[in-house]
């Protein structure tokens, strides 16, 4: 493995080392079967570092060749009723923004097409998807007619049919060569006027809330405002609007194509800078906090939401994490199978009746209400902790 000592965005050399975190989960969000095997899942080191020069934040010790998805890999997000509502008002949003009504749309790492049916359900007259991780898979968001999956990854000379808009959430993260597929899709637009939808997490809400537990394997990059403007401008995109959603906890972008700017660097990077070394200053304390709080315990502790933030959170806590008896999720595709390293089961809600637990670990505060009316209707009355936000 060749560690990345020069910016992926930028191609400025000497990164400044902010965190790290060994010993997590290569894929987080990948559940397994039965406990040994959980148990047996890779494990890799986070060392993020940050450019100099543009603020993009990325994994130093990241190696694609790792990165092997199987059978278990889920990170779908709109079983909660509060992620339901975001993904329904963006929908509508862009179709109205993009004037997409009866026009053509794509989506790069759709997932199992929940965003392609509701931008359907808004207007959109075809919405196709394309993610490799779909081969074989069934999904009941293709039902409608009009959208599709493509079990490929995405590709500026595979594209033989219209587009009008291209949408691509939460996969930027994931990729140590960014450039590459925005020089693609800028490739597939070519002189056309189409406007493109990226979402990111947030690094800046992660540094300022020091939520260390958003720091996971999978994610190679870590996206700051003036790092996203960089790479957008540079690959030939001019920026309609680059805001902060949910929660604070993603960065929305929506832009147009343009001529290339391949040296443009945005301004604004010192503030995150010094933002990403209180981060790694903070990061020790806030896991030993955690650790002491955990161990002095009486009785039985689970944590709700078994995605990146909550399985991240139960394997930095090693045996201090010895109370915990579960991960609960609202997702029945994860309900019944086991959290890598830790091994703790995923379960339903309605588990927690049988578990009693003393204290309930929030792993995301956006869930808070929800999860605290949930439990309420069960007739519990345990402590509530949020971990991050």
């Amino acid at each position: 493995m060749t560690l990345s000592t020069h910016c992926p965005v930028c191609n400025a050399p000497k990164p400044e080392r902010i965190f790290h975190l060994g010993n997590v989960p290569v894929i987080c969000n990948q559940l397994w079967p039965d406990a040994d095997a959980a148990r047996a899942a890779p494990l890799g080191d986070v060392d993020l570092v940050a450019c100099r020069q543009c603020a993009f934040i990325w994994n130093h010790d990241f190696d694609p060749a790792r990165m092997q998805y199987a059978p278990g890999y889920e990170n779908a997000l709109h079983f909660s009723p509060s992620f339901q509502t975001f993904s329904e008002e963006l929908a509508q949003g862009l179709v109205d923004r993009f004037d997409l009504k009866g026009r053509h749309v794509f989506e790069i790492g759709c997932g199992d097409g929940h965003m392609l049916d509701l931008m359907s359900q808004n207007g959109a007259a075809t919405a196709t998807g394309f993610d490799p991780s779909m081969a074989g898979k069934e999904t009941p968001y293709t039902s409608r007619g009009g959208v599709e999956i493509v079990p490929e990854y995405f590709r500026s000379d595979q594209l033989d049919r219209p587009f009008d808009a291209i949408l691509c959430r939460h996969v930027l993260e994931h990729l140590d060569t960014p450039l590459e597929l925005m020089h693609d899709i800028r490739r597939a637009i070519g002189t056309r006027d189409v406007p493109i939808y990226f979402e990111v997490p947030n690094a800046e809400w992660m540094l300022d809330a020091v939520s260390m537990w958003d720091a996971i394997y999978e994610h190679v990059g870590y996206w700051t405002t003036p790092a996203i403007t960089t790479l957008f401008r540079r690959s030939g995109f001019e920026l309609l609007s680059v805001k902060a959603g949910y929660g604070g906890q993603f960065l929305m972008v929506e832009a147009r194509p343009c001529d290339p700017v391949p040296d443009f660097i945005d301004d604004g990077t010192q503030k995150i800078l010094a933002a990403a070394q209180a981060f790694g200053m903070a990061s020790k304390a806030e896991l030993d906090r955690w650790c002491k709080r955990l161990s002095e315990m009486d009785g039985r502790a689970v944590i709700w939401g078994a995605g990146s933030k909550g399985i991240t959170f139960a394997n930095a806590l090693g045996a201090a994490g010895a109370h915990l008896s579960a991960l609960v999720d609202l997702n029945t595709r994860k309900q019944g199978l086991i959290a890598p390293g830790v091994a703790l089961p995923v379960v339903a809600p309605e588990a927690l009746t049988e578990i009693a637990p003393d204290l309930i670990l929030i792993s995301n505060a956006l869930y808070q209400a929800e999860i605290i009316a949930e439990v309420g209707k069960m007739g519990l009355n345990p402590e509530f902790a949020v971990v991050a936000g």
